[in-house]
């Protein structure tokens, strides 16, 4: 004699004899947890999805070269003034990654400075 699975739904909170899977939480350092949900509250969820199967989408080399899931980065260039106000804005800069093994460009200041002291040759 089997016993039956007694779980609590995760949306009403009320105890049932059919649970349904509706998410898996994967911790890091141990064992995660299952999460139930009743037969009438399990299609309020998202269909399951699997860690890996996304991991492995993300991996994928037509994924990696769309330009949105390449990193990025924004660099804004303004001046404030004592109240914290913007009274010189100098643009920005946005930098996106071609994936994952090109390097950062390596520069002293991005984007350069155009202050007069730092246009003159030393």
């Amino acid at each position: 004699m089997t016993r039956p699975a007694l779980r609590m739904c995760a949306r009403c909170e009320r105890t049932t004899e059919e649970p349904v899977l509706v998410h898996e939480v994967h911790a890091p350092t141990g064992p995660g947890f299952n999460v139930y949900a009743c037969p009438e509250c399990a299609v309020h969820y998202p269909p399951l999805t699997d860690a890996l199967n996304v991991l492995d989408a993300l991996n994928a080399p037509d994924v990696m070269e769309s330009p949105q899931h390449r990193s990025r980065l924004t660099l804004r260039v303004y001046r404030l003034n004592a109240e914290g106000r913007v009274t010189e804005d100098r643009g920005s800069l946005e930098i996106i990654a071609g994936g994952r093994h090109e390097p950062v460009p390596r520069t002293s200041a991005y984007p350069p400075c155009a202050c007069p002291r730092c246009r003159t040759p030393r």
